[in-house]
């Protein structure tokens, strides 16, 4: 698999590529100016965030967990509950906004947390745990092209990895099954098993697959 610097990589350029052509986009469609310039770039930021903090490869231990420092612990339960490089981690659309929901799930909690130790010990704090969730949902409720343009971010940053996964295992398996002989044998050209560079881990969520280091 591409190591973590590849994978920032890839997230800044890709970026950086498809910024623009979101803003084109939005302009054709009569956008205003104001408005594509926003929505692009919350795409562009959320893009980026997706694909540095939020990345995929937070179902291992990698230099990922450390760019979160002391709070690196609320990924813990999400690294020992996700299996290692499945749909639920590498997928194209869901995962990805499986971890923003984790996120915010599990600040919530840690704020329940806070406030429930403290009342053990005899100091009083705001409940404010109910609220923050209620307002969550309320904000994203009332914002939602915001919520929608921060959701595509978020999809194609983890995408932009998952794909780089697989051009790195899948697709090298795939020009070895189309272009190099296996030992002894004539190449076949006729009835080729593609299952060698099957990308199924990425959009079943019921398979076993997944990719490997090569």
């Amino acid at each position: 698999m591409p190591n973590t610097p590849v994978h920032d990589f890839l997230t800044i350029a890709s970026g950086i590529v498809i910024a623009p052509g979101i803003y084109g986009a939005l302009y054709e469609a009569n956008v205003t100016n104001q408005s594509a310039v926003i929505v692009t770039s919350l795409i562009f930021v959320s893009h980026i965030v997706s694909g540095v903090w939020f990345s995929p490869d937070l179902d291992l231990d990698s230099r990922i967990h450390k760019r979160w420092g002391w709070f690196f612990y609320i990924w813990l339960p999400y690294k020992w509950i996700i299996p290692h490089r499945h749909f639920w981690s590498h997928g194209l659309l869901l995962p990805p906004l499986v971890r923003l929901g984790y996120f915010f799930g599990m600040v919530i909690l840690s704020v329940y947390l806070i406030e429930s130790i403290a009342a053990l010990a005899g100091v009083t704090l705001p409940i404010v745990y109910d609220s923050l969730a209620l307002s969550i949902m309320t904000w994203i409720s009332q914002n939602q092209l915001v919520s929608i343009s921060v959701a595509v971010g978020f999809v194609s940053g983890g995408a932009v990895h998952s794909i780089a996964d697989w051009l790195h295992s899948g697709g090298k398996k795939l020009l070895r099954t189309l272009f190099i002989p296996r030992r002894g044998t004539a190449p076949a050209r006729k009835g080729i098993d593609f299952s060698y560079a099957s990308m199924r881990w990425m959009i079943d969520p019921f398979t076993d697959e997944h990719p490997h280091h090569y």
